[in-house]
C-alpha cells in the first residue's frame, strides 16, 4: 500500500516522464506522404516508372529520408532523397534529360518542402 507521500512522488516521477518523453515523441514522426502525378514516364534509383498517379511516403529523420512510389497498394520503386524547405509553395515535379536520353526524376516540390533525388549528372533540365 503507498502512503501519500509515495504516491505524490510516483505522480512527479510520470508527470516527469510524460514531459522529457512528449518532445521526443513530436519527432519521432518519420513518415510523411503526398499523392503526385507524373505526367511522363521517369526514372529514380535505377527503376522506371511509367506516367500517372503515386502515393509517395517518406521516412527517416530528415534530411536524409528513404522515399516509396507506390501504385495501386503495390511499391514501385524506392529512393533515397534529401528532405529540404520549399520557398516558392508551388507543388511540382522536377526532372532532367539524362546524358542517355532518359527522362530522371530530379525532385519532387510540394507545398513546404522539396524532396530533392540524386541521380546520374543530367545532361538538361525540364
Amino acid at each position: 500500500m503507498l502512503t501519500k507521500g509515495m504516491e505524490k512522488m510516483k505522480s512527479k516521477h510520470l508527470l516527469l516522464a510524460a514531459i522529457v518523453l512528449t518532445p521526443v515523441l513530436a519527432f519521432a514522426k518519420t513518415k510523411d506522404s503526398a499523392n503526385v502525378d507524373l505526367n511522363q514516364p521517369v526514372e529514380v534509383a535505377g527503376a522506371q516508372l511509367p506516367s500517372g498517379q503515386y502515393k509517395v511516403t517518406w521516412e527517416g529523420n530528415g534530411p536524409n529520408v528513404t522515399v516509396n512510389f507506390t501504385k495501386d497498394k503495390k511499391t514501385i520503386a524506392t529512393a533515397p532523397a534529401k528532405l529540404v524547405g520549399n520557398s516558392i509553395n508551388e507543388q511540382a515535379v522536377e526532372t532532367a534529360t539524362a546524358a542517355n536520353h532518359t527522362t530522371v526524376l530530379q525532385a519532387i516540390d510540394l507545398k513546404s518542402m522539396t524532396l530533392q533525388f540524386e541521380n546520374d549528372a543530367p545532361a538538361t533540365g525540364n
